[in-house]
């Protein structure tokens, strides 16, 4: 596989009480077949081992350079700074519970070097429990978009998202990349509005390959009875420390519905009003965001006035 050595690749590790299962990350991204890389890790205030296990690796490997916020900073400003102090022409953040294919850095690379019109390349995953236990051997995630125009793709965006999760922990140049608002805070959907916003940039590709086992533990992981508690517990999880840092929670992560229709009108609609079309654009996309999101809205508004009450 031809590819220019001298590119410099950052993997970013946002990590907070990750010591379970952070050596095996680690340990996967350092056989990378890519070797010009930069391996960031931000502990955002972890109680666990996980700064001592970075700082153990940063010694043995001076690749890899660890940094630890003096406070919880949440988890969408952890993975902004990581972005912030990474040093490569390309960047991916990096799961800190995953496990890498030793092929991950060279083949999503190697596709993203060849079309300078892309924003973002990412791969298809397996699913693997605590104890590396297969659940699914290959998931094919995410979606593609690969038209030259801007407007072609965002008119499919809404008919085609899905496992935008997996997308963003995909390759970007960097450049791309900050163009965007990153995850924005106090965003519910900040992986599925980063990915409107890489589509407006450039086209986004897959991998078939499964590249990257993505490993599911935490009890907000499993099954649920109904949709309706599956939400309720998501958006539960989304105000609270881990995901905010320090401080109560603000009113948008109440109204998730709402704040997402407007940031999608304020960023992609008002600020770049100079070209009229793309406020067209972005009312057709808050139109459909809103309307498939019908339900979640109705249960943000009842939950509220529930808990006001």
């Amino acid at each position: 596989m031809i590819m220019t050595n001298n590119i410099i690749v950052s993997l970013g590790i946002p990590v907070f009480n990750e010591s379970r299962f952070l050596k095996e990350t680690i340990e996967s991204l350092l056989i990378q077949t890519y070797k010009n890389l930069e391996i960031i890790a931000i502990d955002n205030c972890s109680n666990d081992d996980s700064y001592k296990i970075l700082k153990e690796y940063s010694k043995k490997d001076k690749r890899v350079k660890v940094f630890k916020n003096d406070r919880n900073i949440g988890l969408s400003n952890n993975f902004n700074l990581l972005v912030r102090k990474s040093n490569g022409d390309y960047f991916a953040w990096i799961g800190a519970h995953d496990i890498y294919d030793k092929f991950y850095v060279e083949k999503l690379l190697s596709k993203i070097i060849k079309d300078d019109k892309t924003s973002v390349v990412f791969s298809n995953v397996s699913n693997i429990g605590s104890k590396n236990e297969v659940i699914i051997e290959k998931k094919d995630t995410g979606f593609e978009l690969i038209h030259n125009s801007k407007f072609l793709r965002l008119l499919k965006l809404p008919w085609a998202i899905k496992g935008s999760g997996d997308i963003v922990m995909g390759i970007f140049e960097i450049e791309k990349l900050k163009k965007t608002n990153l995850f924005s805070k106090s965003v519910l959907w900040a992986d599925v509005f980063l990915v409107y916003q890489l589509a407006s940039i450039g086209k986004i590709k897959r991998v078939d390959e499964v590249l990257r086992s993505r490993r599911y533990f935490r009890e907000t992981e499993k099954g649920f009875d109904s949709w309706e508690l599956k939400y309720k517990t998501f958006t539960q999880r989304f105000r609270e420390p881990r995901e905010i840092g320090e401080g109560k929670p603000s009113i948008y992560l109440y109204f998730p519905v709402l704040f997402m229709c407007w940031k999608i009108f304020y960023e992609m609609g008002i600020k770049k009003i100079l070209n009229p079309l793309n406020l067209l654009i972005s009312f057709y996309l808050v139109f459909l965001f809103a309307f498939k999101k019908r339900n979640s809205l109705i249960v943000d508004i009842k939950s509220y006035f529930q808990k006001a009450s």
